[in-house]
């Protein structure tokens, strides 16, 4: 493992990391002294300004900026964090495939790692929702809307059209109303280049859970920001909840249904996973999933570790905590670098003495709202004074001539209607389900194979008619993949439940190169028959097998094997009587497991070819069991649901009865040609 040894090492190429990079070569680089930003990009992105890029307004480029060329002086480190050590100030970094990890040993630490973010407790919002956190996100939810109005103008029904433009934005936050308004202003501007689409059929749908937008601004300006919104056609819903997400579907809390194709998330900030981690471990003092610091920008605690940004819990001068706007993040930044200064020279700590200039937010159509020195402004003077503002704190003479040009062209020209669709990875956590929370209808585009790690998921057809119980350790969801990509069935929670997907990419790749699961998934598929499918199977039953029960046909004398024996007398039984599987009981005949021949032979080749272990010890497997009384059309059924083709008849206390196999049927059915008629 390579090492590195960095003086200061600051974490994170945010606003804060950026400007404590600064701040610090400024006031201690003449002394030679090594300071590295160590970050997941090579470059700080400009959040404020990602509405600007989804609408059109600005380029993707013009938002981001360099590290290399911001921090001159400064090392640049382009990895992820692995591990962290703070007791013995080192940490792992991860460069990248190519590349071996890099240890990095420091004397000061600086946490700026900025917040994370977490869709898990909205179900399918971690698979269908865009996100506009970085300029990526920006490009492909822009990418996104372009190319609805593509596929909306190749279609003739308009109500079907209606719906494919139908977007919902999520959070009515500075986000969230900026990214709604940008949406609008993008659609009301390129709707005109589309000869089928009509005015009016494409809409922006704003959910927000609070009584106000805006809620970190006065009232009056929230007010004003929902009748600017609803004026340019976006539709505000407040004191609403996003209950649950499917491909075409958000559901909200009161039961309501909006039809869309679109659905932009900007809340479910989450604690970034290494301050989460030591804050679990009890290494990091961490309030609310942030890590706690004075206000001098030191760790309780520590004193070389300081913390900055939407990672910290910073306490603002009048009182409470800072909030996670970029004028806080840099003004913490760039009084760590001073206060890094003064550790060295063992001067005072300067304290956190800001309160904060203002708040802004951009509207849209040429209107902000504004807050600025205990005075109210709105409309087009807001708008100016948005614009200024951001265009000042940008970094770099470049950007802000880049920038300025940018947004003087599009007061002259149409916005850019191209459409670019870069490939971009979409990571999927762990989603979880309330019972009653669906997770997909019938009739949408299925995107992912789904596994069920804890509770139950029913797949149900249009009547409500159970297809399959899906319960821990099943998935579903390898028919629509392996066919026309399109879901037959209603996909419900029926208890809470814990699901992990794997893209439709990722499943491609794996049927595709590793023949096993390929196999494996096409026979699954198999298990999920509609009912009028089960009823044509039943219906081919003779009439006289059809109305009998598994009593009728089961096999009784079935070869067992002791739970208490040695695998020595399961081998020796192997050889009197050769079967694929043998029940495995305890000494009143109640069912343990099952036994395979090969598992067996497999154990073995594992442990040594030791005989004397337990064969309940060596893994047995878990069989599919069938009552005497079950009808044969449930047995069918039942076996065409499950994919089985044995099952061990027990009674109510588990007693092993016999077994019965779908020869059985077959053989049965052969037995009384005479009664079909």
């Amino acid at each position: 493992m390579m090492k590195r040894h960095l003086h200061i090492a600051i974490l994170g190429g945010g606003f804060a990391g950026v400007y404590a990079a600064q701040r610090a070569v400024k006031r201690l680089g003449h002394l030679g002294l090594n300071i590295g930003v160590i970050a997941a990009e090579n470059h700080m992105v400009f959040q404020p300004m990602l509405p600007e890029v989804v609408g059109g307004s600005l380029s993707p480029r013009h938002v981001v900026n360099p590290i290399r060329l911001i921090c001159r002086g400064a090392e640049v480190l382009k990895g992820t964090v692995t591990n962290l050590d703070l007791t013995g100030k080192s940490l792992t970094l991860s460069g990248g495939y190519f590349s071996n990890a890099v240890e990095v040993t420091f004397d000061h630490l600086v946490l700026a790692l900025g917040a994370d973010v977490d869709l898990s407790r909205i179900p399918g919002m971690s698979e269908h929702a865009f996100l506009v956190r970085n300029a990526g996100d920006a490009m492909k939810l822009r990418a996104a809307i372009v190319s609805r109005m593509e596929e909306a103008n190749l279609l003739e029904d308009m109500e079907l059209r209606r719906k494919l433009l139908s977007f919902v934005v999520v959070g009515g936050g500075y986000s969230g109303v900026e990214t709604a308004g940008q949406m609008q202003d993008l659609i009301r501007g390129v709707c005109k280049f589309y000869d089928n689409i009509e005015p009016g059929e494409a809409s922006v749908t704003l959910v927000h859970s609070g009584e106000c937008l805006l809620p970190m601004l006065d009232e009056d300006l929230g007010r004003y920001t929902h009748r600017v919104l609803e004026k340019m056609g976006v539709r505000v819903l407040l004191n609403q909840r996003v209950r649950a997400a499917t491909a075409r579907t958000v559901l909200l809390q009161d039961g309501t249904r909006l039809d869309t194709s679109l659905v932009v998330c900007t809340v479910g900030n989450a604690p970034h996973p290494v301050i989460k981690q030591l804050g679990e471990a009890g290494i990091l003092p961490v309030e609310r999933g942030k890590v706690r610091v004075k206000s001098t920008g030191l760790v309780p605690g520590f004193k070389d570790l300081w913390a900055a940004g939407d990672c910290s819990a910073f306490p603002k001068a009048d009182g409470g905590f800072c909030p996670e706007t970029a004028q806080f993040a840099m003004r913490q930044g760039l009084m760590i670098g001073e206060n890094l200064a003064a550790s060295h020279f063992g001067q005072p700590l300067d304290t956190f003495t800001f309160t904060g200039l203002g708040e802004l937010a951009s509207i849209g159509h040429r209107k902000a709202v504004a807050q600025l020195m205990g005075l109210n402004f709105s409309g087009i003077i807001a708008w100016f004074m948005w614009r200024t503002i951001y265009l000042m704190k940008l970094p770099g003479l470049d950007r802000k001539l880049r920038v300025m040009a940018e947004w003087t062209f599009e007061l002259f020209f149409p916005r850019d209607i191209n459409l670019l669709t870069p490939q971009y990875s979409s990571p999927l956590e762990e989603m979880h389900l309330e019972p009653g929370d669906p997770l997909f209808e019938a009739g949408e585009p299925a995107f992912s194979l789904y596994a069920v790690k804890d509770g139950c998921v029913e797949l149900t057809d249009d009547h409500g008619e159970l297809i399959k119980s899906c319960s821990k350790g099943d998935h579903f969801g390898e028919r629509a993949l392996l066919g026309d990509r399109v879901w037959r069935f209603n996909a419900t929670a029926k208890e809470s439940s814990t699901l992990v997907a794997i893209d439709s990419r990722t499943f491609d790749k794996l049927v595709g190169s590793i023949g096993s699961l390929n196999r494996m998934f096409t026979r699954s598929a198999e298990t999920y028959h509609l009912p009028e499918e089960v009823d044509q199977s039943v219906e081919a039953i003779s009439s006289s097998l059809r109305y009998g029960s598994v009593r009728d046909i089961m096999t009784t004398g079935v070869t067992t094997l002791n739970a208490d024996a040695c695998l020595q007398d399961a081998l020796a039984e192997f050889q009197t009587h050769p079967h694929s599987t043998y029940p495995v009981v305890d000494a009143e005949r109640r069912v343990v497991g099952l036994l395979r021949r090969a598992t067996t032979y497999d154990y073995l080749k594992h442990h040594g070819f030791d005989c004397n272990p337990l064969i309940r010890d060596t893994g047995l497997s878990k069989p599919h069991y069938s009552k005497p009384e079950t009808s044969i059309p449930d047995l069918v059924e039942d076996f065409m649901r499950t994919g089985a083709t044995k099952s061990l008849v027990v009674d109510d206390d588990m007693h092993l009865l016999g077994m019965v196999t779908v020869f059985d049927l077959l053989k049965t059915e052969a037995m009384t040609p005479a009664l079909r008629t």
